[in-house]
C-alpha cells in the first residue's frame, strides 16, 4: 500500500476479504448472502457489524472464522490465503488463527470452568496455560471449579471469552454475544471485548442489533442485502437508514477535500488515533512520526475540526430529508395509482381511489412452516433432503452424531443379557440331567466315605496288636470325617435340585432382567432423538444448517424448516399508518416483478392482533427498517398459477368489490 501523504502508515490486516459472496439454496429457496463484500480487519479493534435480520451478518462472520467458503472472492487470514485450502490444512490455519465466541457459548457440559480454558489452551498452543489468571481477568475465579449449568448467562459468556484469551489467536469473532443477556451484562461482556482488543492487540469482531453497543466499538459496519452499507466510527454519523453504501473511498476522497490536500485511495481506515483515544498502551498503536513541528500539528486539528463540523451539518440534512421522504412518497403512492391500475379501475366508482393501502407480500406455504430442532446437543452427521425436496411422514431427515447414545446402548443391551443368563441358570435347577449330576456326586461321596469306614477299622485293628501309629490312626479317623462331610454336602445340594429355586430367587431374576429390558429402551429413544424425522408430509422449505455444524437445543437457529406446498399464500406487512384501512374480507390485488404487468387477485383472510417488526425487504431507498407493522395473511384466487414460494410481490388493498 503506498501513500503520498507521510502520516499514513501502512498496516497489515488480520483478515482480509476481496470480492466475497455467498448464496444459498436454488430455485424458490435461493437466497444471495453476501455480495462482493470488501473488507479489512484490523489488529488492536474492536468492530462492530450491524443489520438487519438476513442482512448476512453470520454468514460474513462463519467466513471470516473460516467455517464456511466463499462462493467467489479471496479470503486472507494474517495475509495469507485460506480460502483455497484443503479441508485438513484449513482447520489447521482456523485452530491457529480464529477464536470464536458463540451465542450459546459451546461450553463443555462436563468440565469446569477451569477445564474448560485450559483445553482451548491445549488445542490452540499445544501446551496448557494455567487458566486462573483468564479467569481473574474477568472476575469469574471464584466460579473456576463450577460446572457450566451451574453459572449465570454473563458468567457462561465471560468464560467463552476467557476461553478465547487462552487460545491467543489474533481474531476473535463474537457472534451476538450480549443477545441473550440484560443490559449490565451485555455492558460488561462487551467491555471485556474491548480490553481483549486494546490490551491484547487482538483484532475483535461482533455482531450485534444493539445500537447501544456502538460507544464501545472503534469501527462500525454496516450491512444491508448482503453488501456493506457504512464503515464508520463512533463518532462519525450514522448514515440513513435504508440509504446507498457508503464506501471507505468516497469517505477518503471527502476527507482530502476538507484538508485541502490530496488524499490517497487506501483499502483500510487509519486506526492508531482512534485507538489512542481508548487506551493507555502505546505499544498497541501504530508509532507516529515523533518529528511533526507544533504548526502542523495545529492545522491538522484545525482541518480535522472543519471536516466534522460539515460531516455533521450534512448528515443533518440528510437525516431531516429521510425523517420525512417516505410520508410523502407514500402519500403520493397511495393519490397517485399507475396507469395499469388506472385501467383496471373501470368497473369501480369515479369517487375514491381504487386501492386504499398497498404493501410489500411475499408467497409462504399456506399451512404454518414447522421447524426443526435438536432434542439433543451435537454434531450434525448428515442432512438428507434438500431444499424442495419432498418428505413423508416419520421419514429420517437429519441425522447426528450418535457415537455416546449408541455405546451407551450396547452397555444396556449386555446387561440385559447377563440377566437373562442369570435367571435361565436358576432356572436350569428344574432339569434332569441336573438331578442326575446331583445323584452322581452323592454316590461318589458314600463310596468315599465306605472306603474311609473300612480303611479306619483296619488301621484300628492294627493298632490294637500295636502294629499301626497313633499318628495313622488319627489320620484314618482324619479321612472318615471328610468323607462323611462331603456325603452330606452332597445330598444337600441333591435336596434342593431336587427342590427347584425359590420363589424369592426367581423373582428377583426376573425383576433383574425387567429393569434391563427398560433400561435397554430408554437407551433406544435417547439413540432415536439423534435422529431427526419428518413430522408431516410435505416438503423442505428452507435448510438453515449444514453437516459438521454443532446445534443445541436451546439455540435459536433450526435446522430444517419443512411444511407443505400445495396450497400458497401471501403473507403482507402493513405499515401501521395504513392499518384501519384494512379488514377481514377486503379484495386485494397481487403483482410481481417476475409476472410484469399481469394481477392475482386475493382476498384478506386473517389479520394479526399485535403490531411487530418489518421483516420483509424490498428494494425501495425510503424503506425505513424499524418500521412497526401487522401482518395480514391473503388467501389467493384457487385459479391462480402455482407461485413460487418466497417470491417477492406487492399487495394492493381494493376499496371495494370489482364487478
Amino acid at each position: 500500500m503506498t501513500h503520498s501523504d507521510p502520516q499514513n502508515l501502512s498496516v497489515l490486516p488480520v483478515a482480509e476479504l476481496k470480492g466475497v459472496s455467498k448464496a444459498f439454496g436454488r430455485g424458490a429457496t435461493y437466497v444471495q448472502a453476501l455480495r462482493d463484500v470488501d473488507l479489512c480487519i484490523h489488529a488492536g479493534e474492536l468492530t462492530l457489524i450491524e443489520g438487519p435480520s438476513g442482512s448476512g451478518k453470520t454468514t460474513l462472520l462463519h467466513i471470516l472464522g473460516l467455517l464456511q467458503r466463499a462462493d467467489r472472492g479471496e479470503v486472507s487470514i494474517n495475509g495469507r490465503r485460506a480460502d483455497s485450502l484443503p479441508e485438513a490444512k484449513l482447520a489447521a490455519r482456523r485452530r491457529g488463527g480464529v477464536s470464536l465466541i458463540f451465542q450459546g457459548y459451546n461450553l463443555l457440559d462436563a468440565l469446569t470452568v477451569r477445564d474448560n480454558v485450559d483445553v482451548a489452551s491445549l488445542l490452540s498452543t499445544g501446551a496448557s496455560v494455567p487458566a486462573a489468571e483468564h479467569l481473574a481477568r474477568l472476575g469469574i475465579e471464584r466460579r473456576a471449579g463450577h460446572l457450566p449449568r451451574q453459572l449465570s448467562a454473563g458468567e457462561k459468556q465471560r468464560t467463552a471469552i476467557a476461553r478465547s484469551l487462552a487460545c491467543r489467536t489474533p481474531l476473535v469473532l463474537a457472534d451476538e454475544p450480549t443477545a441473550n443477556l440484560d443490559w449490565e451484562n451485555a455492558q460488561e461482556v462487551v467491555r471485556c471485548l474491548a480490553d481483549l482488543a486494546h490490551r491484547e492487540g487482538r483484532a475483535v469482531v461482533m455482531v450485534t442489533h444493539d445500537s447501544r453497543l456502538e460507544r464501545f466499538a472503534d469501527r462500525i459496519i454496516g450491512l444491508l442485502d448482503g453488501r456493506i452499507r457504512s464503515d464508520r466510527r463512533p463518532s462519525e454519523p450514522a448514515p440513513p437508514r435504508g440509504g446507498p453504501a457508503v464506501s471507505g473511498e468516497l469517505k477518503g476522497q471527502a476527507a482530502g477535500a476538507v484538508r485541502g490536500t490530496a488524499s490517497p485511495v487506501v483499502d483500510t481506515p487509519p486506526v492508531a488515533e482512534h485507538r489512542n483515544a481508548r487506551t493507555a498502551e502505546p505499544s498497541m498503536t501504530p508509532v507516529l512520526d515523533q518529528d511533526r513541528s507544533a504548526q502542523h500539528r495545529a492545522r491538522h486539528r484545525t482541518s480535522l475540526l472543519a471536516w466534522v463540523l460539515c460531516l455533521v451539518l450534512a448528515a443533518a440534512l440528510i437525516g431531516a430529508i429521510w425523517h420525512w421522504w417516505p410520508r410523502v412518497a407514500s402519500s403520493l403512492e397511495l393519490q397517485a395509482p399507475s396507469s395499469g391500475s388506472q385501467a383496471r379501475s373501470t368497473g369501480l366508482a369515479a369517487s375514491g381511489p381504487e386501492y386504499v393501502a398497498a404493501a410489500p407480500a411475499v408467497v409462504e406455504p399456506a399451512s404454518r412452516l414447522v421447524t426443526l430442532r435438536a432434542e439433543r446437543r451435537g454434531r450434525i452427521r448428515e442432512i438428507l433432503k434438500r431444499a424442495g425436496e419432498p418428505i413423508v411422514l416419520g421419514e429420517p431427515l437429519v441425522l447426528l452424531d450418535d457415537a455416546v447414545p449408541k455405546a451407551l446402548l450396547g452397555q444396556r443391551q449386555a446387561e440385559l443379557h447377563v440377566a437373562e443368563a442369570s435367571l435361565a441358570k436358576l432356572m436350569a435347577w428344574h432339569r434332569e440331567e441336573q438331578r442326575a449330576q446331583g445323584q452322581a456326586a452323592v454316590d461318589h461321596a458314600q463310596a468315599r466315605l465306605d472306603r474311609a469306614e473300612r480303611e479306619l477299622k483296619r488301621i484300628r485293628s492294627l493298632s490294637e496288636r500295636d502294629s499301626a501309629s497313633e499318628t495313622e490312626l488319627n489320620q484314618a479317623i482324619e479321612e472318615q470325617r471328610i468323607a462323611a462331610a462331603e456325603l452330606e454336602q452332597a445330598r444337600q445340594a441333591l435336596t434342593i435340585s431336587e427342590a427347584g429355586p425359590t420363589a424369592e430367587d426367581v423373582g428377583v431374576a426376573e425383576a433383574e432382567v425387567e429393569r434391563a429390558r427398560a433400561a435397554v429402551q430408554l437407551a433406544e429413544a435417547e439413540r432415536d432423538l439423534y435422529t431427526i424425522r419428518a413430522p408431516l408430509t410435505g416438503h423442505v422449505i428452507y435448510r438453515h444448517l449444514e453437516p459438521g455444524e454443532v446445534v443445541d437445543p436451546e439455540a435459536p437457529v433450526p435446522i430444517l424448516s419443512v411444511g407443505t406446498l400445495d396450497e400458497v399464500r401471501l403473507r403482507a406487512e402493513v405499515d401501521e399508518a395504513d392499518i384501519l384501512r384494512v379488514h377481514v374480507g377486503q379484495p386485494v390485488e397481487a403483482t410481481a416483478d417476475a409476472f410484469g404487468e399481469r394481477v392475482f387477485p386475493g382476498r384478506v383472510v386473517h389479520l394479526e392482533h399485535m403490531m411487530g417488526r418489518k421483516n420483509i425487504r424490498t428494494e425501495r431507498t425510503s424503506e425505513l427498517q424499524d418500521v412497526k407493522v401487522r401482518e395480514v395473511l391473503i388467501e389467493l384466487d384457487p385459479a391462480a398459477p402455482k407461485l413460487p414460494v418466497d417470491l417477492l410481490m406487492t399487495v394492493r388493498f381494493l376499496a371495494r368489490e370489482l364487478n
